[in-house]
């Protein structure tokens, strides 16, 4: 669905949307209002959406939509920056922000992406420790990737479970008890090559993090890491274009961080005079 006041703005994405796939219904809204009843009577999967619509602002409409159960992958759009785009994308759950003029490529690139994001993947987590385990579950389960996860907290094991099972994803620990994450990954990379491999490190191991496609992992992660890092993984191992939006939330994070580090710092100064 595609909610803009301008004819010239919804033909240019419509055109973007079918040429990467014709078969595709393409459903229209011009006003806020209109979009908030449409959204929530056709359910569409993808929103292309202004954020300045006639009538009802075009996050209100997603708001309202949301509320009332209809929940499409959300693409902001604006014919301007705004000052809190990233708090608002973050408040209705975007999915992206794109800034006019619109990239014809870019829209594909997110189409392409969203397909992705809707293909079932199975995914294996190898890790000795059960907490982690869960944590790490717990963030592959609330990004917007359809994933069936399965865990196990060793690396031979886990090249067992390889044998039997086709896995498109496995997130190997580096420090694994018994055989290590770096000869589990070089064993699963024997037997099952079309899996793609993702190390988990911790501070340290910066040498073999330079050096992790040479072990057959994809990329890896350090951690400790966060859910917006683990939505970054999963667009670099299937070459996905990573959203602005997800670069901006890193950044803002970053931005937190120091922060909290520099309030630290001035708290302790005071301690100490």
């Amino acid at each position: 669905m595609i909610a803009d006041a301008s004819n010239e703005t919804r033909r240019s994405i419509a055109a973007a949307i079918l040429s990467h796939n014709p078969s595709l219904q393409v459903i229209e809204a011009v006003d806020g209002e209109t979009a908030a009843a449409r959204i929530v009577a056709d359910k569409p999967d993808v929103l292309f959406v202004n954020v300045k619509l006639p009538g009802m602002s075009g996050a209100e409409a997603v708001a309202i939509a949301r509320s009332r159960g209809a929940r499409p992958v959300t693409i902001l759009i604006s014919d301007q920056v705004l000052t809190r785009w990233v708090a608002l994308s973050t408040e209705v759950d975007a999915y992206e922000f794109l800034k006019s003029p619109y990239d014809p490529a870019h829209v594909v690139a997110l189409m392409r992406a969203i397909d992705m994001m809707r293909k079932p993947l199975r995914v294996q987590i190898v890790v000795d420790a059960e907490n982690t385990r869960a944590v790490i579950r717990k963030m592959l389960a609330g990004t917007r990737f359809n994933l069936n996860i399965e865990e196990t907290n060793s690396g031979a094991h886990a090249i067992k479970l390889l044998q039997h099972t086709h896995f498109d994803l496995s997130l190997i620990d580096l420090n694994l008890a018994g055989m290590d994450g770096l000869e589990t990954a070089c064993k699963a990379k024997e037997i099952a090559p079309e899996t793609a491999l993702v190390m988990l490190s911790g501070a340290g191991n910066e040498r073999i993090e330079a050096t992790f496609k040479h072990f057959g992992f994809s990329t890896f992660l350090q951690k400790p890491f966060l859910a917006h890092h683990v939505e970054d993984m999963l667009h670099e191992v299937y070459d996905l274009r990573r959203p602005y939006l997800l670069n901006a939330i890193g950044r803002v994070h970053k931005r937190h961080i120091a922060k909290a580090e520099a309030d630290a710092e001035k708290r302790g100064r005071k301690r100490v005079a």
